[in-house]
């Protein structure tokens, strides 16, 4: 490692979330929270969001709720982020260019979508940043994917990463990216997995997200007998400036 600041070391030690860091929704909170432009099934609720044994968990379950503009949501479940807690609120954890390094098991089964991601402090919906996101349906694949500003004219890229025969979602990982001006170097149990470089990489503040979706247009039409389902989280660390 070298000198660059760690901004944040979680290792999920206490007995509750640190608010200081952490918001249980997105900016939008109203009661809860979910993405409709995915057309998600979840509504994030901070019930789904608990720790243990040193472990973030966000629980996906199967329950009827009523959220934003009374639509019924059969799922709740939990997210985390170091955004806005609240339109036109500060970030509590941005940085522009570091390293995010997060360990994590992720749960399968048909429709479960979790996702370790980072979206814009000006609380604009790209560029993003999807350091990984997976479907509980194939379990031995992991996806990177970029967005780029939609005022730069261009199409959103990824990368799939093949786990090893034997091995799932489900086991232990770790991923990391490591963002400096015109480049983004993505890795995967400690392997580089991706590379994005030049104009379209991002050079404004951004926050970490990790959430675990249900259904919606990547994670498909959900399997019942899979709930409940959690995204288990060990650690998660961003270093600012410098690579770590």
């Amino acid at each position: 490692m070298n000198d660059a600041p760690l901004i944040l070391d979680d290792e999920f030690d206490g007995t509750g979330l640190d608010t200081d860091v952490w918001n249980t929704c997105h900016w939008w909170d109203n009661g809860g929270c979910t993405i409709a432009t995915n057309d998600e099934l979840e509504w994030y609720v901070p019930g789904q969001v608990r720790l243990a044994d040193g472990t973030l968990l966000l629980t996906a379950e199967q329950r009827q709720v009523v959220g934003a503009e009374g639509r019924t949501f059969p799922y709740v479940s939990g997210m985390v982020s170091t955004g806005p807690p609240r339109y036109g609120a500060e970030p509590k954890v941005a940085f522009t260019y570091g390293t995010v390094e997060v360990r994590f098991r992720a749960p399968i089964g048909a429709g479960l979508w979790p996702a370790i991601w980072m979206l814009p402090a000006n609380q604009e919906s790209k560029p993003e940043i999807d350091i990984f996101e997976a479907v509980g349906q194939r379990p031995g694949q992991a996806t990177i994917y970029f967005h780029p500003d939609p005022e730069l004219n261009l199409t959103a890229s990824h990368t799939l990463v093949e786990l090893p025969p034997g091995q799932d979602i489900a086991d232990t990982h770790t991923v990391r990216l490591q963002w400096s001006p015109g480049r983004l170097d993505f890795f995967f149990d400690g392997k580089k997995a991706w590379e994005v470089t030049g104009d379209r990489v991002p050079d404004e503040p951004m926050y970490l997200v990790m959430n675990l979706a249900v259904g919606g247009e990547f994670g498909g039409q959900p399997d019942q007998s899979v709930f409940p389902a959690t995204f288990e989280i060990d650690y998660a660390r961003i270093w600012s400036g410098g690579a770590a």
